[in-house]
C-alpha cells in the first residue's frame, strides 16, 4: 500500500495536480467539503506538497470570498488545513524560512474572517471551533491567527448589542464572549506577546464599555487591569512605555459606562504612571495627556457628559510644566513649552475657562526667552515655524496678542 509520496517525485506532483482540479473546477470549497475521499486522500502527499496545496486551497477560499457558515464546515475545513495550524510529525526538523511562515500564517488569520455564519448562536459555534483548532498551533503561530478572532469576537458582542430588543439573553451571551476574548488574551500573555496583548486587552475594553452592562464593566476593569499589569511589569524600553501609557490613556479617555468607583482609581493609576516614566520629556507627554480625562472623560454618574474637572485639568497642565522645566536639553524643553501651549490653547478652545490669558502669556514668555538660546539647525527651525504658527492661530481665534518685550 501506498503509505507517503516523496515531494521530488512524479507521483507527488501528479497527486498535487489531481487535487487542485476539483477545486478549481467546482470554485467552492463548500462543495470541496463534501467530497468524502478529498481529505483523506492529503496523507499520501509529504508535508512540504501538503503545505503548498493548503496554501493553494486557502487562498482560492479567499480570493473567492467564499463563507463557511456552519461549525461543522469549518472543522471540516481547519482538520483539512491542518499542517498550516498546527505542527506535523512529518515536517522537517529544519526551521522554516520565517518569511514563508508569517505569510502561511497571515493567510490563516485572513481565512478565519471567512467563516462567517448570519445566524449569532451559529457564529459563536464557529469561533470556538476556531479557537479549538489554532490554539493548537502553539506559541510561534498564534500571535498571527488569534487576533482575527478576537475581532470577530468583538463584532460578534456588536451584533447581540443591536439585537438587545429581540434577545432577552443578550447580556449573558455577551458576557459568554467576552470571556471567550480573556481566553484567548491570555494565551498571548502566556507565550508573552506583550505589546499585542496589551493594545487587544484595551480594544476589548472599549467593546466591554460600549455593552453598558454591570457584567461588561467588570470585565472591562478586569481588561484595562491587566493591560497595566502588562505595562508596568512587561514594557521595559522608555519609547514602548511611552506608547503604552499613551495608548491606555487615550482608551480610558474613551470610555463612557464605568461607575465613579471605578473611573477613579484608574484615572489616578494613569497619572501616577506618567509621573513615573523614565525620561522627562516622556513625562510631561504623559501628564498632559491625563488632562484630558479629566477634562473629557465620562462615567456613569455623568450620565454621559465629560466630567470638566477644570481644576484637575489645570492641576496636570502645570504638573507637566513643571517637568519640562526639569529638562536639561534646551531644545527638548523649547519644543515641550510649545506643545503644552497648545494643549491650553485646546482645552480654551473646548470650553475650559480657567485657561486665562495670563497663563498663555507666560508660557509664551519662556519660549521667548528660552529660544534664542537654541543653536541654529532643521529642529529648531520647526520648533520656531510651530510656534509662530500656535501665536497666529491664538491672534485669529481668540484676539490675543503677546508684544515682544
Amino acid at each position: 500500500a501506498v503509505v507517503s509520496t516523496q515531494s521530488t517525485g512524479g507521483c507527488s506532483s501528479e497527486l498535487s495536480r489531481m487535487l487542485r482540479v476539483p477545486v478549481d473546477h467546482y470554485q467552492d470549497i463548500l462543495t470541496i467539503l463534501q467530497l468524502e475521499h478529498f481529505t483523506p486522500l492529503f496523507s499520501f502527499l509529504d508535508h512540504r506538497v501538503r503545505k503548498e496545496l493548503c496554501v493553494y486551497i486557502t487562498e482560492h477560499v479567499i480570493q473567492s470570498d467564499t463563507y463557511i457558515d456552519s461549525h461543522d464546515q469549518v472543522d471540516l475545513f481547519l482538520t483539512m488545513m491542518a499542517c498550516l495550524i498546527s505542527d506535523q510529525p512529518d515536517q522537517p526538523k529544519e526551521p522554516e524560512d520565517p518569511e514563508d511562515f508569517e505569510i502561511q500564517q497571515s493567510l490563516v488569520g485572513r481565512v478565519v474572517h471567512q467563516m462567517t455564519s448570519s445566524v449569532p448562536d451559529q457564529q459563536f459555534l464557529i469561533l470556538n471551533m476556531c479557537k479549538k483548532h489554532l490554539l493548537n498551533g502553539g506559541d510561534k503561530r498564534i500571535q498571527y491567527t488569534l487576533p482575527s478572532l478576537v475581532f470577530r469576537a468583538m463584532e460578534l458582542c456588536r451584533v447581540y448589542f443591536e439585537l438587545r430588543e429581540e434577545d432577552e439573553k443578550w447580556e449573558k451571551k455577551v458576557c459568554k464572549i467576552l470571556q471567550y476574548i480573556n481566553s484567548l488574551l491570555s494565551a498571548l500573555v502566556k507565550a508573552e506577546y506583550w505589546d499585542l496583548a496589551l493594545r487587544l486587552f484595551l480594544q476589548s475594553a472599549l467593546i466591554c464599555d460600549l455593552m453598558g452592562i454591570q457584567t461588561a464593566e467588570t470585565i472591562a476593569y478586569e481588561f484595562v487591569s491587566r493591560a497595566f499589569a502588562i505595562y508596568e511589569e512587561e514594557v521595559s524600553d522608555s519609547k514602548a512605555q511611552l506608547v503604552a501609557i499613551s495608548l491606555i490613556i487615550a482608551t480610558f479617555e474613551r470610555t463612557v459606562n464605568f461607575s465613579e468607583e471605578n473611573h477613579e482609581p484608574l484615572r489616578s493609576q494613569c497619572l501616577r504612571a506618567s509621573s513615573k516614566l523614565l525620561k522627562k520629556p516622556d513625562q510631561c507627554r504623559a501628564v498632559s495627556l491625563c488632562a484630558h480625562i479629566y477634562w473629557s472623560g465620562k462615567n456613569r454618574e455623568n450620565e454621559g457628559s465629560a466630567m470638566n474637572e477644570t481644576k484637575r485639568v489645570l492641576d496636570s497642565m502645570k504638573k507637566a510644566v513643571r517637568i519640562s522645566n526639569q529638562c536639561m536639553e534646551p531644545s527638548v524643553q523649547v519644543q515641550l513649552f510649545v506643545e503644552l501651549l497648545n494643549k491650553y490653547i485646546y482645552f480654551l478652545d473646548n470650553g475650559c475657562t480657567d485657561v486665562t490669558q495670563a497663563m498663555i502669556s507666560q508660557l509664551v514668555g519662556k519660549i521667548r526667552d528660552d529660544m534664542p538660546g537654541l543653536e541654529a539647525g532643521e529642529a529648531t527651525n520647526q520648533i520656531v515655524q510651530h510656534f509662530n504658527s500656535t501665536l497666529a492661530y491664538i491672534k485669529s481665534k481668540h484676539g490675543m496678542e503677546f508684544p515682544a518685550s
